[in-house]
């Protein structure tokens, strides 16, 4: 990849994170870029902002982006909020990382 691939890949990444997608990924195979959730095929074009719109993801809603879960030495914090301290810096990480990419059932939880 390029330097502008991977920017518009990050770019990408970004905007499905927004969007809530589970598990996000995007593929490039035979010239098209694939947007997947999981191993659920979304979308398919044969540029990502072409991609992105296939699967409704572009344009993007005026809805602000939630607030994203960071890890910060050992505590985890959303915002202002805590929201807990783990043993280590790595647990931190790994703990902010999976409340990213987590997302409620129908029950709320």
């Amino acid at each position: 990849m390029d330097g502008n691939q991977k920017i518009e890949w990050a770019e990408g990444m970004r905007i499905l994170r927004e969007s809530r997608v589970f598990a996000p990924a995007i593929v490039v195979y035979q010239g098209y870029y694939h947007i997947f959730s999981r191993t659920a095929l979304q979308s398919s074009g044969p540029t990502l902002a072409l991609a992105l719109e296939a699967g409704g993801f572009l344009p993007r809603p005026d809805v602000p982006a939630p607030l994203l879960f960071v890890a910060v030495g050992a505590n985890v914090v959303q915002g202002n909020n805590p929201i807990c301290v783990a043993r280590s810096k790595t647990a931190a990480m790994r703990i902010a990382n999976a409340l990213n990419e987590y997302i409620p059932g129908d029950r709320g939880f």
